[in-house]
């Protein structure tokens, strides 16, 4: 316990990377989101990430690296005393994943704990889905980070939390012509609302169970209007999901 107080302390003042970020969102109810993680390389937030096993965190593929995982956040300059943290000791990419290509195609990546987490009411993991997510179907997201959809915007130091419509395939597929696969999946379009650069990897969570991964989006700013963000759709690996943490 004291040598997880005393990294706390170590990070307050932290500096936030441009990684992917909520674009006007609204403070979330502290520790309602108890699946949150952000993950840091020293004293920098790089990318998000979810619970969903004592050992075990989801993320995109494209945050690659060795992180401290931080859990039971919701201030990241205040001690909250709900906090756990946790080093990444290895992760599993998805072996379909080609960072080369620049599609973001099977952009999930496993990292396991060096040690399990706590389970208490501010670390809780999030259930996998059972079935794919609908058209219409409202979301959540969440994450830090800037509030204007820039790359130098403003940093919350507090969790943010916004609410997204799934929307259909024939949307998504006219919104990005020729860049979406069967591993995707679209939500929002509407003007100044959006996950941005820095969330990377975060939740996308509907009907209490994780749905999708924030992967990428729009160039240039966040939240134009009838420009979605672009999410894993985790209901196309569940099976990979298990078999991984089961082997390992």
């Amino acid at each position: 316990m004291g040598s997880s107080i005393f990294l706390l302390l170590c990070l307050i003042g932290l500096s936030q990377a441009a990684t992917e970020k909520i674009y006007n969102g609204t403070e979330c109810l502290p520790n309602s989101q108890p699946w949150q993680v952000g993950l840091f390389e020293g004293t920098s937030l790089r990318c998000g990430g979810v619970l969903i096993d004592r050992r075990w965190v989801l993320t995109a593929a494209h945050c690659s690296g060795r992180y401290w995982v931080r859990l039971g956040e919701h201030s990241l300059s205040q001690l909250d005393w709900t906090e756990q943290i946790r080093h990444s000791r290895f992760s599993v990419t998805h072996p379909g994943y080609r960072r080369a290509l620049r599609n973001h195609d099977h952009d999930l990546r496993l990292l396991r704990l060096g040690a399990p987490v706590l389970f208490t009411r501010s670390v809780r993991p999030l259930p996998l889905p059972r079935t794919c997510v609908a058209p219409g179907t409202e979301c959540l997201i969440s994450g830090w980070g800037t509030t204007n959809g820039t790359w130098t915007g403003q940093f919350p130091d507090r969790l943010q939390c916004l609410n997204l419509p799934i929307i259909s395939d024939a949307d998504c597929h006219a919104a990005f012509p020729g860049r979406i696969t069967a591993n995707m999946l679209c939500a929002g379009g509407i003007a100044g609302q959006d996950a941005c650069q820095g969330d990377s990897g975060g939740p996308l969570v509907c009907g209490g169970a994780l749905q999708g991964l924030v992967s990428w989006g729009s160039v240039g700013p966040c939240g134009q209007g009838g420009i979605p963000g672009v999410y894993t759709k985790i209901c196309k690996y569940v099976d990979w999901i298990r078999m991984t943490m089961r082997n390992n």
